[in-house]
């Protein structure tokens, strides 16, 4: 017989509960009438108002329950009735729709109150044998306390229950219940298995769980996919996940996320880490409970932050409150509203991240100091994007499509820092490029004045907004002719910007009020003195002798290390002379290591006609593959860190100088074979777009459209593969959406490079770098070394022959919007990739409830 484990009733709960010998004889009494008064009923018609309401124990099934789970004892007895009204009262009405919600999908679980709904009458609807039965073979079920909720040993429990639980019934319970199940131990599963043998249907089952997370536990065996994220103990520790859960109020799932983020949770003890912590974190801040939740699950590494002050030096997190209130000039409302907003802002390195931040806002964009709080409260993410990689080229694109200066986007940023957070070339550029052609605006000056009285327009989306103002006004306008109209639009929108900023449900509005009033559209659309007062204005000039300078640390000119106004400030800095600057802009030459470059008063346009592809040779033929990648569900700040996702991709192909419809079968074939699983596009699909599953570990939106990139080229490879003797040459270009995986692609010969490397380690090696996962090295290596292979670069010497370079080919990557797909085709290509990823995720989780 595998005997059930030892409780020890802890004498401090006497003296925590006021208790007295007297008190405990009395509630002693109570609970075993109510344990055992169900059996005395006159009727057995589950009232939730019988004045004898309880179970139906035998003395023999009594003294088991009160010995091996004494400290029922102890609860208020009439904690204790409410809970068994709500065991025996019928199911609620589907009347409330939250609680119906909740039993047919398990959604929304924290919205039951089953104290009220007892109070009113309602419950789970068990009969008093099905709730007696569950009782007797686990009394853990009534805990009111963390520390009571652990149940007997797995081994106990199958020599209990054998007779009554088949095998496959842990299946179905993990297939039915399992949003409720990740993270919780096995003994969890057999608990409700023998519940759902009494006849206790999944409905209630589910309305049960939702009502008393203490009916699950932590697993403390970690498992495989915790155990390769990072260092973690082999065995967690049940007092530190109890007081999580405890403090919190969060379940075994939520425990079970926070450890698959952050690893190290493992190794936390409740009583000298994770509680001064929070304490910590919550008295500083001014956090309320719900707040302290909200973000330790979003960022359960916050947990790990230093808090205790050492000798001569405050603590890690002490300082970074310190820097946001004295250097950044932020109150404690503003910082606890930055850190709700993007909780690892706490984490951030003062020296190497935070102050040179702070010194690009000040020295490089001329933002007032009083304005610097204002950026970080509005947009916190912006302090956790690299400088020389995204603030500085994204600053110095506006700049050179708007023939602006640094101070005067500083502008804009403190008007909108969120401009900061837009991609580059998937929002600034082609937001700008299109508002010069469609304003016909010829002088990027031009467009700059027009972005500086409307610096939010950027936020605005492409389609949605910014196209669609211009169809509603030109359509109000009525020309004859639909070209004078959209003409006339235009020129409204040049002379009154601010209307960009406007909804277009309140546009809408105001062109209804001007026809129904006849008025005059033109004019009743055009700048009026009323409106919002200037919330900020610069009292500084902008003054620079020249054009601005920027310094590179690279000879490849893409990590931009500083934007200076002139030559003259460069030089001051640096030390230089301003005349070597010049002519290390002109030569390309460095100087101590910097490379310059002069912001060239220039106007690159490119027309939709003018794509990346080049020239068509005689027996060419051109082939462009547009890569997405998603996932799904989506990360939100309502949402806890570490939850399970699936991740799709997406590919459109776009061909010229060949019979297309055999070629898109051709390549379609060839996916067949390089992809694990296909997603099915619909009855009619065109041949033309290809959907897939995301097979590897961690289906981030960086690492699909990585993958996406990667499987591209793998597809072609296949493909190639069986044209090696063709006369034709291919010209392949690559297209991808995502800002991360372009910048890793963009340059050829540096991939070519890499291509080179046959194994990871000697691509990390060139890259300077131990750790790949920056780089998603796994997705990374496979598709430099098919790159390189399409280009017809030799293969390393320890190829073994498996693999050989391509000779009648060659692939260039480029971001999507410089390719000939209209804004509403990459975005829909965009959605398609979300899509696969959520068909796999309702596949891999889908069931009919009962």
């Amino acid at each position: 017989m595998v005997p059930r484990h030892f409780f020890r009733l802890d004498h401090r709960r006497f003296a925590l509960g006021g208790h007295t010998s007297q008190s405990i004889t009395i509630n002693h009494a109570r609970v075993v009438n109510l344990l055992s008064c169900g059996g005395h009923s006159s009727s057995n018609n589950n009232d939730a108002n019988d004045d004898n309401i309880g179970l139906a124990m035998t003395p023999s099934e009594l003294e088991f329950v009160l010995s091996n789970f004494p400290q029922v004892c102890l609860y208020d007895s009439g904690e204790l009735e409410t809970f068994i009204r709500f065991l025996l009262a019928p199911l609620p009405p589907s009347t409330i729709p939250s609680v119906t919600l909740v039993a047919d999908t398990g959604v929304g679980g924290e919205k039951v109150d089953w104290p009220r709904l007892a109070h009113e009458g309602y419950g789970a609807g068990l009969t008093v044998e099905q709730a007696t039965k569950a009782i007797r073979m686990m009394p853990e079920l009534m805990a009111l306390y963390y520390e009571d909720t652990r149940k007997p040993s797995v081994g106990y429990m199958y020599t209990q229950m054998q007779q009554r639980l088949p095998p496959q019934l842990s299946d179905e319970v993990q297939m039915q219940l399992g949003q409720f199940l990740e993270g919780a131990d096995f003994s969890d599963v057999l608990t409700l298995g023998y519940l759902h043998s009494l006849g206790i249907s999944w409905k209630k089952l589910r309305l049960l769980l939702s009502a008393f997370p203490l009916w699950t536990t932590n697993n403390l065996d970690p498992g495989w996919e915790i155990l390769q994220r990072g260092p973690v103990r082999s065995v967690l520790k049940r007092h530190s996940l109890d007081y999580l859960r405890q403090r919190l109020q969060i379940r075994p799932s939520e425990v079970y996320k926070m450890l698959k983020t952050h690893t190290r949770l493992s190794t936390y003890d409740a009583a000298t880490k994770i509680l001064p912590t929070l304490d910590k974190l919550q008295k500083s801040l001014d956090l309320q409970s719900s707040e302290l939740k909200q973000l330790i699950l979003r960022m359960p590494s916050v947990i790990g932050i230093g808090t205790s002050a050492k000798k001569d030096t405050s603590s890690s997190f002490d300082q970074r409150i310190e820097f946001f209130q004295n250097e950044a000039g932020m109150s404690i409302k503003e910082i606890k509203e930055s850190v709700l907003k993007q909780p690892s802002l706490i984490q951030y390195g003062i020296a190497s991240s935070l102050r040179p931040k702070l010194d690009f806002f000040l020295n490089e964009l001329g933002i007032p100091h009083k304005y610097i709080g204002r950026i970080v409260n509005t947009s916190p993410a912006v302090m956790g994007l690299s400088l020389p990689d995204t603030l500085r080229p994204k600053v110095v694109s506006i700049m050179k499509l708007c023939a602006l200066h640094p101070y005067e986007v500083g502008m804009m940023v403190v008007i909108s820092p969120q401009t900061l957070f837009l991609s580059q070339k998937g929002k600034i550029e082609p937001a700008l490029n299109y508002l010069a052609s469609a304003l016909s605006i010829d002088e990027p000056r031009d467009l700059g004045e027009l972005v500086l009285k409307a610096p939010r327009l950027l936020r605005q989306g492409l389609e949605t907004s910014l196209m669609k103002k211009i169809d509603l006004i030109a359509e109000a306008l009525s020309y004859v002719n639909e070209k004078d109209s959209k003409l006339a639009a235009a020129e409204i929108l040049r002379q009154n910007p601010a209307l960009f900023d406007t909804s277009n449900a309140v546009i809408i509005e105001r062109l209804q009020r001007c026809v129904f009033a006849d008025k005059d559209v033109a004019q009743y659309l055009l700048p009026s003195q009323k409106g919002r007062r200037k919330l900020f204005s610069f009292a500084e000039e902008v003054t620079a002798s020249g054009d601005p300078i920027l310094m590179f640390s690279d000879e490849t000119f893409n990590s931009l290390s500083k934007i200076y106004p002139d030559a003259a400030s460069a030089a001051d800095e640096t030390g230089l002379k301003r005349k070597d600057i010049s002519r290390a802009c002109k030569t390309g030459l460095p100087i101590d290591g910097h490379y310059f470059s002069q912001l060239m008063d220039s106007w690159p346009t490119k027309s939709k006609s003018q794509s990346f592809v080049a020239p068509k040779a005689e027996n060419t033929v051109s082939i462009s593959m547009y890569c997405s990648g998603g996932s799904y569900p989506n990360d939100s700040v309502d949402v806890t860190r570490g939850q399970s996702t699936n991740g799709g991709i997406a590919i459109q192909i776009v061909s010229e100088g060949v019979d297309t419809t055999r070629l898109l079968f051709e390549i379609s074939n060839a996916a067949n074979k390089c992809f694990g699983i296909r997603v099915p596009l619909g009855k009619e699909p065109s041949g033309d777009m290809l959907l897939a599953v995301f097979p590897l570990m961690n289906p981030g939106r960086n690492r699909c459209d990585l993958y996406a990139c990667s499987s591209a080229l793998r597809v072609l490879e296949i493909f190639l593969n069986t044209k090696r003797k063709d006369k034709q040459f291919y010209e392949i270009t690559v297209f991808t959406d995502s800002t991360y995986a372009w910048k890793l692609v963009r340059d050829r010969q540096r991939l070519l490079s890499l291509g080179s490397c046959f194994h990871a380690h000697q691509m990390l090696s060139k890259l300077d770098v131990t750790d790949g996962s920056s780089y998603n090295i796994d997705i990374f290596h496979p598709l430099a070394r098919s790159f390189s292979r399409l280009n017809g670069q030799e293969e390393p010497l320890e190829s073994t022959g498996k693999h050989r370079p391509f000779y009648n080919s060659s692939v260039k990557f480029y971001y999507s919007f410089d390719g000939t797909l209209e804004p509403g085709e990459i975005k829909t290509l965009k959605k398609l990739a979300k899509s696969a990823a959520m068909w796999q995720f309702n596949r891999e989780r889908s069931f009919v409830p009962k």
